[in-house]
Formats: structure tokens, sequence, C-alpha cells
């Protein structure tokens, strides 16, 4: 599928679409909790978009999204859950985004960071828990890739791109997530046990909505500083990282 001529606004706090569909009912969800928590596996996670492996139940799910756009504090339209899992090596999400009319659900292929009108979902991270910085990363259904960092509270750059990876299946219900974030695409910390800062994310164009685990009001400020804590993550180090400069040697004559 090619890519639309008219490039949506790029904004990572706004509607996913510029086109409004119908409104369908909302779905009555419990409300989110102030910590998601993630559990640890030895095992493998195979990184094609189903969460088919046992692991993924060892996680206890995130739900409870709420609308920013178009409905603010209403909760939102289809159910998302949402389970973290880490190794020594990478941080694991896992997302199903439950759809009652999966027909409907809008997958374009575009370049990576171009937003276009799709179902997304993102992934924000506060590693160092200072309530200002962090990075994001996001899919759409067809399985292109955003990434950035965040600064400042407030401010997103898309100019960087991570080494990282994310997978998507589309199933009866809906549509399905996996990524896998090495920790050497992050910052943090060297510590015994780990508290990040978290949020998520998702889009449904049709309805031209947003909803989010915790979501800056439009008439409120900071965006960091709101996340969720990030918990269950211990026994993990930082990687070192090694700068190389290239230089050119001679001889003299």
């Amino acid at each position: 599928v090619t890519e639309r001529q008219s490039q949506e606004q790029h904004s990572l706090r706004q509607p996913a679409s510029a086109r409004a569909g119908a409104r369908t009912p909302t779905v009555a969800v419990p409300a989110a909790p102030n910590r998601v928590t993630a559990a640890r596996t030895s095992a493998g996670v195979a990184l094609d978009g189903l969460l088919d492996e046992p692991m993924w139940q060892t996680a206890v799910p995130v739900t409870g999204f709420t609308q920013k756009d178009p409905n603010e504090g209403q909760p939102a339209t289809q159910r998302t859950e949402v389970r973290v899992l880490y190794d020594e090596g990478a941080l694991y999400i896992g997302a199903e985004l439950f759809d009652t009319s999966p027909d409907s659900i809008v997958a374009q292929l575009a370049r990576r960071d171009r937003f276009i009108t799709a179902d997304r979902f993102f992934v924000f991270l506060d590693p160092y828990k200072d309530g200002r910085t962090g990075f994001y990363f996001g899919v759409n259904a067809a399985g292109p890739l955003y990434d950035g960092t965040l600064y400042n509270h407030d401010w997103d750059d898309d100019t960087w791109d991570g080494i990282w990876d994310a997978k998507v299946e589309r199933t009866a219900r809906g549509w399905t997530v996996e990524m896998r974030i090495p920790y050497s695409q992050l910052r943090f910390q060297e510590r015994p046990e780990h508290i990040w800062g978290v949020n998520f994310r998702r889009d449904i164009p049709r309805n031209n909505e947003s909803a989010w685990l915790v979501f800056t009001p439009k008439n409120g400020s900071g965006f960091v500083s709101r996340f969720h804590e990030l918990s269950g993550i211990a026994g993990v180090r930082p990687p070192r990282r090694m700068e190389i400069l290239p230089y050119v040697t001679g001889k003299a004559a």
C-alpha cells in the first residue's frame, strides 16, 4: 500500500487521524493502575507479533485506557491489554488491541517515523525516572516503526532511530504487537532494582481517537512527569557503550 499524498501533522499527543468517523459505544473498563509490573522471563520471545508463548501469561495485563480525543476523560471505545516482560538483554512489550470491527482497522505501509492515517500503538519510557526525559517506540497495524526521544517534559524528537524491533499480527479479535527494546538503546542507572516511568497510547483513526494509560489534559501541562511507574525489573545492568571515532594515519615522506 502506498503512502497518501497528505501526511498527518506529527504530534505524539494529538488524534490519530484527520478523518473523523462515526462514534462507537464506549466500553466499561477498570481504572488504570498507577504501577505497571514487568515479569522476568528466561525463555526467548519469538518476535512474530503473536502472544502465544506461555511467558506472556506470567505478566499482569494493563488495561483501563482513557480517551484524550475525541471525548476527553471517557473510557476508550476498544479494549487494550498490555503486558511487559524482560530478560538480561531487553525489555519486551506485548499488546493485544481488541477491536469489535476488525475489518475497519486501518493498516498502511509507510516510511519509518512518517505519521499517516493508521491504527497505532506506542510505549513511552522514562528509564532515568527524572520526569523530564525518555524514549518512545511505536508501530502501526501494518508494521512501520516510530521512535524518538523525549525531553523538557513535553517535547519529542523523531530524528533518533534506535536499534529495536516490533512485529504485528492481525487477528479475528483485532491486532497484536510484540516489541523487543534492547537495554543498549536506553539510558538508565545501575542499581539492584529499577523503577522507570511508563505510558502507553493507542490510536484508532476511524474514531479520531487517541487513548492513553495516562494522558495530559488539554488544559494541563507536563507529559513525562505524569507517567506511571514500571516496576519489577531487577538484576539488569546498563550495557557499556563505546564511541569509535574514525581517523587516518600517514607516513611522513
